[in-house]
């Protein structure tokens, strides 16, 4: 079990992240940044990954002060061996790895027969096979000494919706991979958990952001009625990376308004 701060009263704080060695991908906007940034203010050595040099600088800015540290490095995780390099770089400047967040994500919406073969295969190097060898290449590591594995996944790895067939063959494939490694896992003291986002308000909308019939669709089928926000899943991220979700592994933490509860 993860050890835990004690608070002046005595009490253990259960989700105190204190020294822990996190990488986070996709940090340059959106929930990827809300999550390193809320670790480095637990107290953990965050280094957020992206391909915005820019955007990374960012969030890092927004994190100085924090009990803990928040370094960047830039890169693309579509390639393998990016990644690979990344997780190198990652341990020696963290000299480990204690919890890994695969957010980085994209998003193509058409119908399957107006869906290039291409355009699948981009949708599922970033959402799902930059997953499937960052844990790889992490794995060592992790193993090391009692590690957390979160997989950025989406409401839509759980249900279909029309007209986006890539992204959520993806996001299916991540929660299936999610339960297959923390199976293999699960003797090894490593916790390999997912969450399910629901509609986000995020800059990977795009020319989206705008659309008043994209927006009352989401009210409408949203119990909340409303769009999340990054910093919403800040804290089940936290959860999932601390001491209070040692016994929990293999599960799809769903946050999504209720969406899926229809």
């Amino acid at each position: 079990m993860n050890s835990t701060k004690t608070s002046a009263d005595g009490s253990a704080d259960i989700f105190d992240l204190t020294g822990r060695r996190a990488v986070v991908t996709g940090a340059s906007r959106g929930i990827g940044r809300a999550i390193a940034i809320a670790f480095a203010q637990r107290g953990a050595h965050v280094i957020g990954m992206a391909r915005s040099e820019d955007g990374l600088k960012e969030t890092a800015a927004l994190a100085e002060g924090a009990p803990g540290s928040l370094d960047v490095h830039a890169t693309d995780l579509r390639s393998p061996h990016a990644v690979e390099a990344a997780v190198a770089v990652a341990a020696e400047r963290l000299g480990g790895i204690d919890i890994l967040v695969n957010n980085a994500a994209d998003d193509h919406d058409s119908s399957i027969e107006d869906t290039d073969l291409a355009v699948f295969q981009r949708v599922q190097e970033l959402n799902l096979q930059s997953c499937w060898v960052m844990i790889r290449a992490a794995s060592p590591l992790l193993k090391d000494g009692g590690g957390k594995v979160i997989n950025i996944a989406s409401v839509l790895g759980l249900v279909g919706i029309r007209d986006n067939s890539a992204y959520i063959a993806a996001k299916h494939g991540l929660v299936g991979l999610t339960k297959a490694v923390a199976l293999e896992w699960a003797r090894k003291n490593v916790q390999v958990n997912a969450i399910a986002p629901g509609y986000v308000e995020t800059a990977m909308l795009g020319d989206l952001k705008g659309n008043e019939a994209l927006a009352a669709y989401v009210r409408k089928t949203t119990p909340q009625g409303r769009w999340s926000q990054p910093e919403e899943y800040a804290g089940p991220a936290v959860f999932l990376a601390s001491a209070a979700s040692d016994f929990m592994t293999g599960q799809v933490l769903v946050v999504d308004g209720g969406y899926s509860a229809q």
